[in-house]
């Protein structure tokens, strides 16, 4: 079982980010909390999830964003069964930016998330 995240320290951290009002507070923040290295990986990690959530294939991803086809592993785990936190942002990216995700790729997302709730269902009635 993965350790629990959440505590009264995330939670003020959680707080303080949404505190913030525009991009340029939040840009200042990431860039006092987070060394050069971390930003640009949040940001890398980001950029990852948003091709996955397009259907580009991870040989392409590694050659658009330099990252190891392990952190796509990661990320693609978190968007099939993760808590949904990269596709609320990118739902309300793609809201701002009137962004429409193909009907091929949002059916295969539908799908793996589906199977994704099946597998959890089965493991819980083990």
């Amino acid at each position: 079982m993965a350790e629990k995240i959440s505590n009264h320290l995330t939670e003020q951290l959680c707080e303080a980010i949404a505190s913030l009002k525009n991009k340029k507070q939040i840009a200042d923040f990431l860039e006092d909390v987070c060394t050069i290295s971390e930003y640009k990986a949040l940001a890398q990690r980001f950029e990852v999830a948003r091709l996955l959530d397009e259907g580009i294939k991870y040989e392409d991803i590694v050659e658009k964003t330099g990252a190891s086809t392990a952190t796509i592993s990661r990320v693609k785990r978190c968007l099939v069964y993760g808590k949904d936190g990269y596709e609320a942002a990118l739902t309300n990216l793609k809201k701002k930016h009137r962004a429409t995700r193909s009907p091929k790729v949002a059916r295969k997302a539908q799908f793996e998330k589906e199977r994704a709730e099946r597998k959890r269902a089965v493991r819980e009635n083990e």
